[in-house]
This record gives structure tokens, C-alpha cells and sequence, in this order.
């Protein structure tokens, strides 16, 4: 396990946000009413990433906080709202130790229900001394055929797996569009609560909620710009707000 006082590359990255965090992570544990809480940390996939998760966790260790390693993409049958196959991590809080794309850990929070300690993002209030800040926001909630349910941070893409998908009909609202089926929809939050639905066929509509109603062959469902699963309709997406509990120095 790397040092405090480790003179590599990695440690030499971590600089005064891990710092923040640290401190943060610290604070946080000593409120919460758990006996024993337990943080537990996500990182991204390279080495850097899962070393910098390594000094954080040596570094809370030293402060008396216990950890646990928890993977980024939470498995499928956390997915299921009310009812799922695989519990949630046995952890109090997520902490996030850092990478080039926060989302894949938002997710699994927004997944899990767990308030998520990640370094402040340009916008957000706080990065004072001993400062904590905290937030509430939406994610797009995702009900897919079977009744399996996913969620995403920012966006949601369906794209066709054929190469002539004849035409698809989609609800926005209570209305109903016919469109050519190779033709991706996107879908992404809005203000006040909405959705902004996006295609070449209808423009762009704030909506609450879309579904993907009726379709010929499989599609593949994006979230957060990363390709997640073959999916068939129906399909249903909608706003859930305040899902996501954010936590920032």
C-alpha cells in the first residue's frame, strides 16, 4: 500500500483536493449514527486511478475510518427498483477517489440510494477551508422491458442494431410519433423537472416522460456516452428527482 509519504508519480497527483477529501470523508464518518459506518470507495478503471484509491483509503485508515473497495458499475440486479436480486454494498456513504469522468459513479450512488462524497465540480459551492457543501439532483430514471430498471446521470442514447430497422413509434407525453428507426433518440434532463427529448424527427421537446413504445429488432441503450446493453420496447424514461445526494469539500 502506498505511503503518506510515497515520492511517486501518483502520490505526487493527489494534491490538496485529496486532501479536502480526506478531511471530508473524515468529518462525515464521525456523524454518521452507524457504530462503525463505512465508506466505500469507487475508482475508475486504470492504474493511476486505482492508486490514488489505494493512498486514499491508507490515509483514512490513519484517521480511524473504515473502507471498502466497491466496483463502478454495480451488478445487474441492483437494477431493480423496490425488489432487487443483489443488495445494495453494505457501506453508509460512497466516496468517489477521482478520474476523468465522475458519471459511472453517480450512477451507481443514484442505483444504491447512498449520498456520494465527490471533489467539488466548476459551479458548485464550497472549496473553502473546512468547508462541506451538498446538493440534490435528478437522474433519468430508465424502466426497461422485463421489468429491469437502470439509471443515468447526464443522457441516454437508443440507437438501432440493424442496418434497415423500418420505423419505431415513440410517446412523448401523451403524444404520439412515428420515426424512422435508425435514427438515435436522445434523451437528457432539463429544468424544472423535464425531459429534453431529441430526434431528426420531432426537433427537440421537453417532455416528462418518453417512451419507446414499438420497435422491430434489438437496440442498444448508451448511458453517459457509454454503450450499457441490447435493449427491445417498450421502454420507459422519466425524471427522478433528487435521487442523486451529492457531498463535496
Amino acid at each position: 500500500m502506498l505511503s503518506r509519504q510515497s515520492s511517486s508519480g501518483t502520490e505526487a497527483r493527489v494534491g490538496p483536493e485529496a486532501e479536502r477529501l480526506v478531511t471530508a470523508a473524515a468529518r462525515i464518518a464521525r456523524s454518521l449514527p452507524a457504530p462503525r459506518p463505512v465508506l466505500g470507495v469507487l475508482c475508475g478503471f486504470n492504474r493511476a486511478d486505482r492508486d490514488r484509491a489505494r493512498i486514499l483509503r491508507s490515509r483514512l485508515a490513519e484517521r480511524g475510518v473504515h473502507t471498502a473497495d466497491l466496483s463502478l458499475v454495480p451488478d445487474a440486479g441492483d437494477r431493480e427498483p423496490g425488489r432487487a436480486a443483489v443488495p445494495r454494498p453494505r457501506v453508509d456513504v460512497l466516496l468517489y477517489a477521482g478520474g476523468p469522468q465522475p458519471e459511472p459513479a453517480m450512477k451507481a450512488a443514484a442505483l444504491w440510494r447512498l449520498p456520494l462524497l465527490i471533489e467539488r465540480q466548476d459551479g458548485w459551492e464550497g472549496g473553502e477551508l473546512n468547508s462541506l457543501g451538498g446538493h440534490r439532483r435528478a437522474v433519468l430514471g430508465i424502466h426497461l422491458s422485463g421489468g429491469a430498471f437502470d439509471v443515468a446521470a447526464r443522457e441516454a442514447v437508443i440507437v438501432s442494431l440493424q442496418p434497415q430497422p423500418g420505423r419505431v413509434r415513440l410517446i412523448l407525453d401523451n403524444e404520439k410519433i412515428t420515426a424512422p428507426g435508425d435514427q438515435l433518440l436522445r434523451v437528457t434532463l432539463a429544468d424544472g423537472g423535464l425531459l429534453r427529448a431529441s430526434g431528426d424527427a420531432f426537433g427537440s421537446r421537453r417532455v416528462r416522460r418518453v417512451r419507446f413504445e414499438r420497435a422491430w429488432g434489438a437496440y442498444r441503450l448508451d448511458i453517459d456516452g457509454t454503450p450499457a446493453r441490447d435493449v427491445h420496447a417498450p421502454l420507459r424514461i422519466e425524471t427522478l428527482p433528487g435521487r442523486l445526494h451529492l457531498l463535496h469539500p
